[in-house]
């Protein structure tokens, strides 16, 4: 007898397994909750003792900040003053969260018999870019260095996928065109892109206390009610597979927004933006939803047109392009490319500051989840109510 028979796995080819796979997801999902917050509370600690920490640049003034630096290069960790001990944060607690993703990931792959090839080409991807993330918050990866790194990871993935390459055109384009069109080997590039795109729209889209973790929360939890309205139609299997791979990640993202949420303890760094980014795209690739996830993401796609000029040059780029903190009041107010110049930072969360004024960094996270939970709302009116305006043929 083989392991796999042994263990007598649910098999999702039964008619009627939907549920009790998502039964057993569920559970496993909020297992995996508390071990993230138990190994939180245990791993912060520890990279902190590492010297993996940062500071909150928006609690403490540009003068404070020059004695820090000082401090930390001409003392060790230990000699700090008690001064500046309680402002330091951990850092990188995303490959803690990733690990204990992954781990719930593999025993689902145990207790459920899922195809193989695709599922574990998946773990292999969201392993490999967690592992790129946690590279970049130790050695400070240069930007053409992870894009190149971030296209390899996601090789596995394209790999093994099984759908088809034939876009769809929208109805105004069918009087040119053939409505299906084969797009062979570029479907695959397309693809490896909307994952790059993913991890770095996560990334870029950043610099308040739980905003990182938020929006992959919201992502996550809009990515799975579109997952169970699809379970029901008849094409359920690879959305029930994407159902799988979601729930731990939003349980796994919420156990680390306890601890990330404003005023945070721990700082996620690029190890948990790169591994939210390839988990979202991994979960639309795998149901076969890329366009519906790109919906989801409008909040980054605005983030990321924003950023254009500044992330091609056309603009002074600073390292940090956060809002600028207001010692007096204790509020954010929009940072500027250069100096007290007339032009902004292009980021989402200055032209927020720009429209609505001076807010706290919790109201400004808030503000911005609400927006992107908003955003949700309209992609589920544009996925299940316009888009029979363009297109015939819609589940």
């Amino acid at each position: 007898m083989s392991f796999i028979e042994f263990i007598d796995p649910v098999d999702m080819d039964d008619d009627g397994a939907a549920w009790p796979i998502l039964v057993v997801t569920g559970i496993a999902s909020i297992v995996a909750f508390f071990v993230t917050c138990r190994c939180v509370e245990q791993a912060k600690s520890v990279l902190r003792d590492r010297g993996i920490f940062g500071i909150d640049i928006n609690k403490i003034t540009s003068e404070g900040m020059d004695r820090f630096r000082h401090e930390r290069k001409e003392r060790p960790l230990n000699k700090f003053s008690d001064e500046f001990k309680k402002l330091l944060i951990p850092e990188s607690l995303g490959i803690v969260v990733g690990g204990v993703y992954l781990a719930t990931a593999i025993v689902l792959m145990v207790v459920i018999r899922l195809p193989l090839a695709r599922y574990n080409a998946a773990i292999c991807s969201i392993a490999l870019m967690l592992l790129l993330g946690f590279v970049d918050d130790v050695l400070d990866v240069r930007w053409r260095h992870k894009i190149v790194l971030s296209m390899l990871a996601t090789v596995p993935l394209m790999l093994s996928y099984d759908g088809s390459t034939t876009v769809l055109l929208p109805k105004p384009l069918c009087d040119y065109v053939a409505p299906n069109f084969d797009v062979g080997i570029l479907y695959v590039v397309a693809m490896s892109l909307i994952c790059v795109f993913c991890t770095n729209s996560i990334n870029i889209l950043a610099g308040v206390n739980g905003l990182e973790v938020g929006q992959s929360i919201v992502i996550g939890l809009s990515v799975l009610v579109h997952n169970l309205l699809q379970i029901q139609g008849a094409n359920w299997r690879p959305h029930l597979i994407s159902a799988v791979l979601c729930c731990p990640f939003i349980a796994c993202s919420c156990g680390l927004f306890k601890y990330n949420r404003y005023p945070s303890k721990v700082f996620v760094g690029d190890s948990y933006t790169y591994f939210a980014g390839i988990t979202l795209a991994v979960v639309a690739i795998t149901g076969h939803f890329t366009k519906t996830l790109m919906l989801f993401f409008m909040p980054q796609l605005l983030n990321f047109a924003i950023s254009l000029p500044q992330l091609f040059g056309v603009i002074p780029c600073p390292r940090h392009r956060v809002p600028k903190w207001n010692s007096k009041t204790d509020t954010l107010s929009p940072s500027y490319a250069k100096g007290d110049s007339g032009v902004i930072n292009l980021t989402l969360l200055n032209v927020a500051l720009v429209l609505l004024g001076p807010l706290k960094e919790g109201v400004l996270t808030n503000v911005l989840l609400a927006f992107q939970a908003l955003c949700s709302v309209a992609a589920f009116g544009i996925r299940y109510g316009l888009v029979s305006l363009f297109y015939d043929a819609v589940n």
